[in-house]
This record gives C-alpha cells, structure tokens and sequence, in this order.
C-alpha cells in the first residue's frame, strides 16, 4: 500500500445490511468515473432505485471525467458504495499527503484540477461516510461486499480499522495473482473489484467482477441469480 491511512481510518470497518428477500440486488464493479457505462449498466438489468438496491464495490472514481457526476449520482439513487483504493488515494492526497498525491496523480486522479474546492470538499465527505466492506443479510444468506480481500478472511471477526485491514479490503491482490484462497469464512460468498479481468471468474467462494479495464464495460450481477448459480456450482 505504502500511503497515508490518515483520513481513511475515520470510515467504518463494515456496515451490516439486512435487506427483503423479495426486493432485487444488485452488485456493480469498478467504474473508472464512465457515466455512460454506469447508465447503460443499470439500465440493462432495468434497475429501479425506488424498489431495487444497488451496492458498489468502489474505485467509482479516476481515470474518467465523471468522478464527481457519478457521486452525486449515487446520493440521488440511494446507491450503497464500499470504498476502493482510488477512492482511498483521493482522500489522502487531498488531506495534503504528498505521497498520496504523487501516487493518485498516476494513476487517473489529475481530473481534480478542473474541480472546485467546495465539491471536492463534498466528495471528501460523501466519501468519508461509506464502509470499508458491507455484509449483506438477504435471502437467508450471508455475502460479503469488499473491494477486494485477503487470502484468509473471517466475515464475523469484529474488525478494527488500521493499515492492515486498509490494506486487506482494499489494496490486496494476492488471491487473483496466486489464484488461491486459503479461507472466507462467515458468508456463502464474497464479491470484489480491484483485479482487472476479461469476464467475471471464481476463486472458491470470491466471485471477482471488474472488467471495466479490460472487458470494456463494468460488470453489473443480480444477487438472487448469483446465489442461485453458486449453489449450482457447491452442489
């Protein structure tokens, strides 16, 4: 990771969401601050905000143009976000860590030039509100939410934020490099970003989605229907 965690350790470790069997769920992965691909991601699962959920699993912003519409955008659908790395350059950088700053520079944070203060100010916020992971109680299922994760993980742990956890949930790419998951224990299974990929894939039970970069459009997956599937896979 090799950043500040100044300004990021004030974020929750986890949020704990319990949501009706009946409602749809959905799961989006890396946006890389595209608008565009964001609208014609919800709009081909027909996405409703006032009867659906929707749950990002962050670096919403950088590389694009639309870091701050698509933040906005999320408050005014009522979108749930865990926080990403970019998200955590972002917060650092602009809490004048200089470290952070040169780092987030290189990689899609120079959109912030043509931004004023006080809306940068309101991201910092908005941002600041939103977990480092989310576990979801839905259909009589545990699934964790994260933008990415450690090799050895256990959901029910109480978790602490520190540089460790910081680095876990959202710096880590062990397990897609090594292709190996050595235990995630406390849900049926966990979604992630983070790690570019072609097309969706399984590593045991971590379902890793964020073919923004390399697919060319993000992944967006139905909650009910990826339950159904994995216990296909289990069984």
């Amino acid at each position: 990771m090799g950043i500040s965690t100044n300004k990021i350790r004030y974020a929750s470790p986890n949020k704990v969401i319990d949501i009706p069997a009946d409602k749809r769920v959905f799961v989006i992965g890396d946006l890389d601050a595209d608008y565009n691909k964001f609208l014609q991601a919800i709009h081909s699962v027909s996405f409703d905000p006032h009867a659906d959920v929707l749950i990002s699993l962050g670096d919403v912003i950088d590389r694009g143009n639309d870091s701050l519409k698509l933040l906005d955008t999320f408050s005014q659908l009522g979108v749930y976000m865990v926080l990403g790395n970019h998200e955590h350059m972002m917060l650092e950088a602009l809490a004048k860590d200089q470290q952070s700053y040169d780092l987030w520079i290189k990689n899609g944070g120079l959109w912030h030039k043509h931004s004023d203060k006080n809306s940068l100010l309101n991201a910092c916020n908005k941002l600041i509100s939103c977990p480092l992971s989310i576990l979801l109680n839905y259909q009589g299922e545990k699934i964790g939410l994260s933008h990415t994760l450690a090799t050895c993980w256990d959901w029910q742990q109480p978790m602490k934020v520190n540089a460790q956890l910081i680095s876990d949930l959202l710096w880590d790419r062990q397990i897609t490099q090594s292709k190996k998951l050595v235990q995630n224990l406390g849900v049926l299974f966990s979604i992630h970003g983070h790690n570019a990929t072609a097309k969706p894939y399984w590593i045991e039970n971590t379902y890793h989605i964020d073919t923004n970069y390399l697919g060319g459009s993000p992944t967006i997956v139905e909650l009910s229907e990826l339950i159904k599937n994995f216990k296909t896979l289990i069984n």
